[in-house]
């Protein structure tokens, strides 16, 4: 259930980017996982679709997610960190 949580926050702040820039919807969203992050890539990808479409967020519609998995650890070796946002005006 803390992925659910993870998710929800990402597509706040998500949303939250889209109104400072007047965006239509986001293309591509680039996140890093880091080593200790338990929650495999692909289900993840699932679960934001999922919870995006349920909650009815057409700005997500279509949105490509990349996410890089970090083996080394680190400072964010427990993190998901939102890297890059690509919009669409």
């Amino acid at each position: 259930m803390h992925e659910l949580a993870l998710i929800k926050d990402i597509i706040t702040r998500l949303e939250a980017i889209a109104i400072e820039n007047n965006a239509r919807r986001i293309r591509s969203i680039r996140l890093r996982f880091g080593a200790l992050t338990h929650t495999p890539a692909e289900i993840f990808k699932e679960q934001f679709r999922m919870m995006a479409t349920a909650e009815g967020k057409s700005i997500l519609d279509g949105t490509k997610i990349e996410i890089e998995v970090v083996d080394e650890i680190d400072d964010d070796a427990q993190d998901v960190i939102l890297e890059s946002v690509e919009l669409e005006q």
